[in-house]
């Protein structure tokens, strides 16, 4: 438990949003607590030590590096041009609820930390009561969408993943590839076909699993919920924000795919036999 305390630290320091799966993970190992009916003291004493042990490794490890990072020398760095995770926010409420580039731009032309953030805050506050609580409601469903709907997660509709002019010219099995994956290859939207597919399939095992219970899949789900407030708390609008959460869907489908067959036959038993009695 201390290793993973010092791991999460770790991966907060590279990438704050990998730590909600680890978040889901305390949440779910806490109310464990309270599952059973008679909670034996020991138990308690044990379980209880180890969230202090977790929670003291993170504060102490954390502390360090942050100490390290303020007082490296290896990289100037000037704090004033930080981004606030503010700004992020805001973008996360403005058009589609993905990237704005005149945010963006305005970060650049604003000189101190302070002036990005009351800038962020002030945009963030003028969004939010424009959009009003019914607005706000339709904008998040449309945001969910946006975040989960495209299997193929925007590949090739935005950015230079691919260089050259994306145009296949190779033979042989890198051409075949190519017609596959580049923008302008002629069999691209057969990519995207399965790619949607094969995400649909994924959903589908994760979603009509649900009667499943037990607590590593309900971490999982924990994790998946967590990462979609995340997306719709901040930057996000387009599925390829979804690919750093990738993980817990792909081990939430393998872990229910069973319970998805078991749950879908039972539904196509209940409406053939509705069938054959109405028939009757």
């Amino acid at each position: 438990m201390t290793l993973f305390a010092l791991l999460v630290c770790g991966t907060y320091f590279i990438k704050p949003s990998a730590i909600i799966p680890a978040i889901a993970i305390g949440l779910i190992e806490a109310l464990s607590l309270f599952k059973e009916k008679r909670v034996l003291l020991p138990e308690v004493l044990k379980k209880t030590s180890t969230v202090l042990i977790v929670m003291f490794s993170f504060i102490c490890l954390y502390a360090i590096t942050q100490n390290k990072i303020e007082h490296q020398t290896l990289i100037h760095v000037n704090r004033e041009r930080v981004i606030p995770a503010v700004h992020f926010m805001n973008m996360g409420i403005s058009g589609d609820g993905g990237y704005n580039a005149q945010d963006t731009l305005k970060m650049g032309e604003l000189a101190t930390k302070s002036e990005k953030i009351e800038y962020s805050k002030q945009m963030y506050v003028k969004r939010l009561k424009k959009l009003g609580v019914i607005g706000y409601f339709h904008f998040i469903i449309q945001k969910q969408i946006n975040n989960t709907a495209d299997g193929s997660f925007a590949w090739g509709k935005e950015g230079h993943f691919i260089q050259g002019d994306q145009i296949p010219k190779s033979h042989g099995l890198k051409g075949v590839l190519e017609n596959y994956l580049y923008i302008y290859g002629k069999n691209v939207a057969d990519f995207r076909f399965i790619a949607q597919f094969i995400w649909l399939i994924i959903l589908s095992c994760i979603f009509f699993g649900w009667h499943n219970k037990s607590q590593t899949t309900q971490t999982i789900r924990l994790g998946i919920t967590g990462a979609f407030l995340f997306l719709l708390l901040f930057e996000g609008g387009r599925s390829r924000y979804i690919i750093q959460f990738l993980p817990l869907f792909l081990l939430g489908a393998s872990l229910l795919v069973n319970d998805s067959k078991q749950s879908i036959k039972k539904i196509i038993d209940a409406t053939l036999l509705k069938r054959t009695n109405y028939e009757s």
